[in-house]
């Protein structure tokens, strides 16, 4: 029987005390000293058993499922490499069924998934097509090593860099064209945005006027047997009627004009800032890719 101690705290010590088949029933004497004695079997007694028959098929399954896990990886890595020659040739659409393939078969390998996204992006020069491979791409980058991910980013980054500088120049040109043309129409645009709120408000006026004018006169037009209110009355109201429709055509202009002074003050409205903000997205996905292969 052996002890081994365990240090517990300054006040006393955990014994483990073993036991085997011939003394698992005794009663062992108590241990002297303050410490905390615990009774545990003795596993080395173990280690010299047969396997049994149960112990034979675990070892025949997992023998077998190395063997198809072997077969997989060779099959896969066979696939990618045809996927390769199909890409090297031009054939795109061919490469990546062949990477989609692969992956299919073992995918735990990262270079179908990375083969995905070169077709989906031409080798990483058109990214018209990124966001439809986003499954593959988060999964090639996870699985790839740092060696290997520090080869691509030597032969990929420099590129890239190149082009998201090139874009943020592109940017900062048509953002500061953006900036002038808008600054440039401002005084057109508000003029005709006062105008339109003028006409807006006159034809309000020549409405509610008239149409409150009618209602007045509504009441005192069977008071009296003449038509001294009849026909002021029938005027007022059909001046409401034409003030209406001046109304809704000083609105329909006063709305666009109102949207043209809106767009004006803000940023990226006009074409030039529309292509502002393409290249200021691009940039940014060339970035968020850059920092995928640096990091």
């Amino acid at each position: 029987m052996e002890e081994r101690n365990l240090e517990l705290d300054d006040d006393g010590k955990i014994k483990l005390r073993k036991r085997n088949e011939e003394n698992a029933a005794e009663d062992l004497p108590e241990e002297e000293g303050d410490g905390i004695v615990l009774d545990v079997p003795d596993f080395e007694q173990f280690g010299g058993e047969e396997p049994t028959g149960r112990d034979d098929e675990l070892v025949r399954r997992s023998e077998s499922w190395e063997d198809e896990l072997r077969r997989r990886k060779e099959e896969a890595q066979r696939i990618y490499e045809e996927g390769e020659s199909l890409f090297a040739a031009g054939d795109y659409d061919g490469a990546g069924e062949k990477f989609l393939d692969s992956a299919a078969m073992y995918a735990a390998n990262w270079r179908p998934w990375f083969g995905v996204v070169r077709v989906q992006t031409k080798d990483f020069t058109d990214f018209s097509g990124i966001y439809d491979c986003e499954q593959a791409y988060d999964k090639a980058f996870k699985r790839m090593p740092k060696a290997e991910r520090a080869e691509l980013a030597d032969k990929y980054v420099p590129a890239l860099s190149a082009r998201a500088e090139e874009c943020a120049q592109k940017r900062e040109q048509l953002t500061a064209e953006d900036v002038r043309e808008r600054e440039d129409a401002r005084e057109e645009v508000n003029a005709a945005y006062g105008a339109a709120k003028k006409r807006l408000f006159i034809a309000l006026i020549l409405f509610g006027i008239f149409l409150v004018a009618g209602c007045a006169l509504a009441p005192f037009v069977h008071t009296v047997p003449d038509v001294r209110y009849l026909v002021p009355c029938i005027v007022c109201f059909a001046a409401a009627f034409v003030a209406a429709v001046f109304l809704l055509v000083c609105l329909r202009r006063f709305v666009p004009a109102s949207g043209a002074r809106s767009r004006n003050r803000r940023a990226g409205t006009t074409e030039s800032g529309e292509h502002a903000r393409i290249f200021a997205e691009e940039e940014e996905l060339l970035r968020s890719i850059i920092e995928d292969f640096t990091k």
